[in-house]
């Protein structure tokens, strides 16, 4: 019975590409699949790509190619990554000139396209889709005028059909972090794509492996105290079987560990629902799951069933919600609290004598509530040695943004004695939001184009 196995090579954009590396080079993987994309990422790519045409891809995936590609091409080991982002083309093309350079031939590169309906959103919302807010409910014409991009989570169709034609590194875009995983089992395994059972384990398994070092000890909450070589922490492997067994794996010798529980963790990670997990591919059943330690960093997946796919996928859509105006400082004892509490006022009072415009503020004591604000109450300790407060506002243009600052600055010397750390002005960020909604999976056909270096 064939079986293939599938190696996570990056579980972000920014992630270390040292995983990987050492996976080709010491592992007995077939695919090398890499997931660069989260809902902000795209954002950034968009904007990118809004400033230079030829960018919108994540650059990391041409360091990840220089270090893995040479010994993918001698080990016969394909590539999969959805680092194509806002612009996939753009990215295959780079990919190319990357072949040329390190003199690698006859590589054949998949571009998968679709995801991307930005284009086409009026049209659709004419033909009857909402694209009703999944949070509120809202129309999409209430930020329709500030969207950056609108990118539907397509599934594996496109990967499976870029490997027919004989790719070797496939190249996507918004794709599902599962479908990086299901297409090559569907490939090479003969599984149908309305095979339900089969694909409900397939989206276990790649939901256990898509996010790298979480199945193997990273973010471990139950024992990462005792998880040794978390600084080499390697990354896993899916062995996945043609009758769907399937078993969890890491790279030999690389650090961390693969255990119940580290995948145990990795499992419940933003499944909201485990007997009905959607994907683009397969509604998942992960509610009868069992895990079983099959040896030294071997855990094998069973228990797992599937149901049809949903009728709609769902779109990442981002749009422009301002900008951020931040002004950080610190008061030491005597009396830091307190002082740090009249400098706040001062600085409402300034912001207010500026005509400042925002649409919410926010407090945090840094080392006190930051994380948990406002569940967490004020450090009101009269004897604290020293308190560090962040004020931020959302505001509608950089002009108001930059009012935080500036307004801040004359209270170092014209409010209490005792602050520091105010340092320089801080970069105004430009906030991004995301708008999910839903689409009619019929509307979103992909696109496969070939392309031989």
């Amino acid at each position: 019975m064939k079986t293939i196995r599938l190696g996570a090579g990056m579980a972000f954009w920014g992630d270390s590409i040292n995983p990987a590396i050492d996976m080709v080079r010491h592992a007995d993987i077939d695919y090398l699949c890499c997931d660069h994309l989260a809902e902000l990422t795209m954002s950034i790519l968009s904007k990118r790509m809004e400033r230079d045409p030829a960018e919108g891809y994540t650059p990391d995936v041409l360091d990840l190619l220089r270090n893995v590609l040479p010994v993918c091409r001698e080990r016969g080991i394909k590539i999969i990554s959805n680092a194509g982002g806002a612009n996939p083309r753009g990215c295959a093309e780079r990919v190319v000139q990357l072949c040329k350079e390190l003199g690698l031939q006859g590589v054949r590169i998949g571009v998968v396209t679709g995801d991307d309906i930005r284009g086409q959103i009026d049209d659709l919302m004419h033909d009857g889709v909402s694209f009703a807010s999944l949070d509120t409910g809202a129309g999409l014409e209430t930020v329709r005028s500030q969207l950056t991009h609108a990118n539907v989570y397509i599934g594996s169709d496109g990967i499976v059909e870029a490997l027919e034609a004989g790719a070797d590194i496939v190249i996507c875009g918004r794709v599902t972090d599962v479908a990086l995983y299901i297409g090559p089992m569907r490939y090479e395994l003969g599984w149908a794509a309305d095979d339900w059972h089969r694909l409900g384990i397939g989206a276990a398994v790649a939901h256990i492996v898509e996010c790298g070092g979480q199945a193997t000890g990273g973010l471990y909450s139950k024992g990462w105290q005792q998880v040794s070589g978390m600084a080499e922490i390697g990354y896993p492997i899916a062995e996945v079987s043609a009758d769907g067994s399937a078993v969890v794996t890491k790279t030999p010798g690389s650090g961390g560990e693969v255990t119940v529980g580290t995948v145990s963790e990795q499992m419940v990670y933003e499944i909201l629902d485990p007997g009905n997990y959607l994907t683009a591919d397969v509604t998942g059943d992960f509610s009868q799951i069992t895990l079983e330690q099959a040896g030294q960093d071997r855990v094998r997946v069973g228990g797992v069933t599937g149901r049809p796919a949903p009728g709609t996928l769902k779109v990442n859509m981002g749009y422009r919600a301002g900008f951020i105006g931040t002004a950080q400082f610190s008061y030491t004892w005597p009396d830091a609290y307190l002082k740090a509490k009249r400098a706040l006022s001062l600085l409402d009072e300034r912001l207010r004598n500026a005509d400042f415009n925002c649409d919410e503020t926010r407090v945090e004591w840094v080392g006190h509530n930051s994380m948990w604000s406002p569940l967490i109450p004020e450090p009101d300790d009269p004897d604290a040695a020293e308190v560090t407060v962040r004020f931020t506002a959302r505001c509608p243009s950089r002009q108001e943004a930059r009012k935080v600052f500036s307004e801040l600055v004359p209270i170092c010397n014209n409010g209490p004695a005792g602050l520091g750390g105010l340092g320089t002005r801080l970069p105004i960020t430009e906030l991004f939001a995301v708008w999910p909604c839903l689409i009619p999976r019929d509307l979103v056909p992909s696109a496969v184009e070939m392309i031989t270096v």
